[in-house]
Order: structure tokens, then C-alpha cells, then sequence
């Protein structure tokens, strides 16, 4: 039997961005101290406000896998970042 890996990275910061994206994801662009590009999706555990709604929040969790976001239609953007896999926020 092969064993099974998991890939969770800890992250954690203000967001300056909060984008909702046409495939009811909603990217999200953290700061320091542990910040990145992340994506928040419909599989997300969210602890006690939900997910994040605006910038200037904070969010301490995990991430996974990669995931995508279609940011805009018309021209077709798509952006990939890593998928929260459960966080909790600030309101």
C-alpha cells in the first residue's frame, strides 16, 4: 500500500485583497508575516465570521493543493494559488 502525503502549509496575515471570483472562490492576498496569494473555496472550514469578506482583515490558518480563480470573463483571467484548507478570520 503506498502511503499518502499531505501537503499543509500554515500561513497568516493582514489582506490587502479580497477578490470574488466567477467560480464562487474568492481570492485573497495576504501580507506579512506569513502571507502569499491564497484562494478561499466552497470546501474551506471557516472558524466563526466565515470567509473573508474585505481587505484589512486577518486570517490565520492552512493551505493546501492549488486551486483556481477566475478572476474576470471578458478577457478570461484566470489565477492559481494555493486553497485554503480551513481559517479563521477577524471581522
Amino acid at each position: 500500500m503506498l502511503p499518502f502525503f499531505t501537503y499543509a502549509r500554515p500561513f497568516g496575515g493582514q489582506a490587502s485583497e479580497v477578490h470574488f471570483c466567477f467560480n464562487r472562490t474568492i481570492y485573497v492576498v495576504l501580507g506579512p508575516p506569513s502571507g502569499g496569494i491564497f484562494v478561499w473555496t466552497q470546501g474551506t472550514h471557516s472558524y466563526e465570521f466565515g470567509p473573508p469578506m474585505h481587505a484589512g482583515q486577518w486570517l490565520l490558518g492552512l493551505s493546501g493543493v492549488p486551486d483556481i480563480c477566475l478572476y474576470t470573463v471578458d478577457p478570461i483571467d484566470i489565477r492559481a494559488a494555493d486553497a485554503i484548507i480551513m481559517h479563521g478570520r477577524s471581522q
